[in-house]
């Protein structure tokens, strides 16, 4: 009875580190004058619109991106020499303006409005995160476009050269997921 005890102790004991090392992703940068953006090497202090960060394991510091749009699209990429630890787009839920985004949010906890007016960063179709389905209504409301989760969005029309068109929601749901599960070196934090 005692093995036994002392198998099931340590078992729980394995599982709950391994629990306390998926919980520690790190945490949202802040913008600074020294963050430029990972394709475009520019400051990104200097572009209106919402941005994105995606930590890689053994990296010091984030690859920051001009457009959230951009962010996704290297999640798409099969070039990756790094595990994704975790990936952040801006949350334009309360923003004060479409130059100033509000805070960080995890890039599928956002609900994203696609095909819009509003142009990201660099003056190409943005993909605008909200952290409430309420405010990307309002915002589809004022701008057009549609709404999609994360899962939602395809390979294809990421890397697309094409404008994203509202009334194009891909059907590839868990292929990007599934990415984003490999990228993430099968951990689940993303």
């Amino acid at each position: 009875m005692r093995p036994l005890l002392l198998m099931t102790c340590a078992a729980l004991a394995l599982a709950a580190c391994k629990e306390d090392e998926a919980a520690i992703l790190p945490d949202p940068v802040e913008l600074s004058a020294e963050a430029v953006g990972f394709y475009c090497q520019m400051e990104l202090l200097d572009h209106a619109g919402p941005k994105g960060q995606i930590h890689l394991t053994g990296m010091p510091a984030p690859l920051f991106f001009s457009q959230v749009r951009d962010a996704i699209a290297y999640l798409h990429m099969p070039e990756q020499s790094h595990a994704v630890e975790a990936t952040y787009v801006q949350d334009m839920a309360g923003a004060a303006t479409w130059d100033r985004p509000a805070g960080w949010i995890g890039v599928t906890e956002a609900h994203y409005v696609i095909g819009s007016d509003r142009m990201g960063g660099m003056d190409a179709p943005e993909y605008v995160p909200f952290s409430d389905v309420e405010s990307a209504r309002a915002f589809v409301a004022r701008h057009g476009g549609e709404i999609r989760r994360y899962d939602e969005i395809t390979t294809a029309e990421v890397l697309s050269t094409d404008a994203p068109q509202a009334g194009t929601a891909g059907t590839a749901g868990g292929d990007m997921a599934d990415r984003l599960k490999a990228l993430s070196g099968e951990r689940g934090s993303y």
